[in-house]
């Protein structure tokens, strides 16, 4: 007759503790170390670029990216570069103005000398200069220096311009941070994309007025959320809006009418930038963090009391689901528990499901001790047996005569 085994003793709540607390810190040294190499950020990206796809704003974007290709480099600039042919990009911009944009924001390195006589129009739309650095902090304590737009023609046009400066991470390099103000040698100056949208804010294109938003906020992060490819936003290239500006009905047009234009370049693949979605231009990063402030701003990070809190919360909860449940339920229910609570701690931390392998290892850990002592319960039992059954076996001495 085969015997019902009992079932295992429920242990106490600081023992479970105390045996979670060796996996727990392996889990995060192993988070630690994938998150060095890199590894994080690759399951982020592939997650990530899935819920953009997902989750693309139904509306039209309002910003335009003009791009200076290879191709219009080498037709329309001469390839010439450092600096940007001055004559070819006033051609181009005048051909923007033409279709009669709300703002142009130009992502362009006009500091060099030959840019002091560049001419600007009274007709043109307002213009916002990325502003250059002489070079690029280090780190986030170091200010940078920045550059005159224009060549130095005139110190009022840095007030009508923004430093192109993004946060990359200091341990993947990914560009997924900005702010808006940035501390220089000259003080807190504005962002480029900062700029661009306090030039929108103040202009009544189409009727439609932008609400203020803090300038003084945080580090915020960028809202990808029309993919790699930028769906739902138009692109043209520079020979594209050249070629269209000598149509006489341009200025009458739906592509750039009372939209942001960003004009930048891919040409040469420089100024290249690695994204949690992919490898994008600067224009490209910069056309995204714009549309974020369009769409109420960035989201704030959460800081690090904030995801430890969670980490604790969600060990704690896996901890007490074994506590309270037969061991087999409770295995059953930890799987789903753990992908959920992944989901849900990535959400509310960063506003994006695609961080959820930074808190499923500390409830991994858990899941870990938990089968642990299971097997050492199982192996103590089949012992125990072992041992039964030799001694229910052993032939006793024949009674003496």
């Amino acid at each position: 007759m085969t015997k019902v085994a009992k079932a295992a003793p429920v242990a106490p709540l600081r023992k479970r503790l105390l045996k979670a607390i060796f996996f727990i810190l392996l889990a995060g040294l192993f988070t630690f170390v994938l998150n060095r190499a890199g590894l994080l950020s690759q399951l982020e990206t592939t997650f990530l670029d899935a819920q953009m796809r997902l989750d693309v704003p139904d509306e039209e974007s309002q910003v335009i990216i003009v791009d200076i290709t290879q191709s219009d480099f080498e037709q329309i600039f001469q390839g010439q570069t450092r600096p940007l042919k001055p004559d070819a990009l006033r051609t181009l911009i005048r051909a923007v103005a033409k279709g009669r944009p709300c703002v142009i924001g130009i992502d362009i390195d006009t500091h060099f000398a030959q840019f002091k006589n560049f001419t600007l129009s009274d007709d043109w739309p307002p213009i916002i200069w990325a502003r250059e650095v002489a070079e690029l902090p280090a780190d986030v304590n170091q200010k940078p220096a920045p550059l005159d737009v224009l060549g130095g023609q005139s110190p009022a046009l840095n007030e009508k311009s923004g430093i192109a400066l993004l946060i990359d991470d200091a341990v993947s390099k990914t560009t997924r941070r900005y702010v808006r103000l940035i501390e220089t040698t000259v003080g807190k100056q504005p962002s480029f994309a900062w700029a661009v949208y306090r030039e929108r804010q103040r202009q009544d294109c189409s009727g439609v007025r932008l609400p203020p938003l803090d300038e003084s906020a945080g580090p915020l992060l960028i809202r990808y959320s029309r993919g790699i490819e930028g769906i739902g936003r138009t692109r043209l290239t520079a020979s594209n809006v050249i070629s269209f500006a000598e149509d006489a009905n341009w200025p009458n047009n739906e592509l750039v009418k009372d939209k942001i234009v960003l004009i930048g370049g891919s040409y040469l693949d420089e100024d290249k930038h690695d994204t949690p979605i992919g490898r994008m231009t600067g224009v490209e990063v910069m056309a995204n963090v714009v549309e974020s402030e369009l769409r109420g701003g960035g989201i704030e990070p959460p800081n690090n009391l904030t995801v430890g809190l969670l980490l604790i919360f969600d060990g704690l909860l896996l901890i007490a689901l074994f506590q309270m449940l037969p061991l087999r339920k409770a295995l059953l229910f930890s799987l789903p528990i753990i992908i959920i609570l992944s989901l849900a701690c990535s959400f509310l931390s960063y506003r994006s499901f695609s961080r959820w392998a930074f808190f499923a290892p500390m409830m991994v850990g858990v899941l870990l001790a938990e089968l642990l002592d299971m097997a050492k319960d199982v192996y103590k039992d089949w012992i125990r047996r072992l041992k039964g059954e030799s001694q229910t076996e052993k032939p006793t001495a024949p009674p003496r005569k």
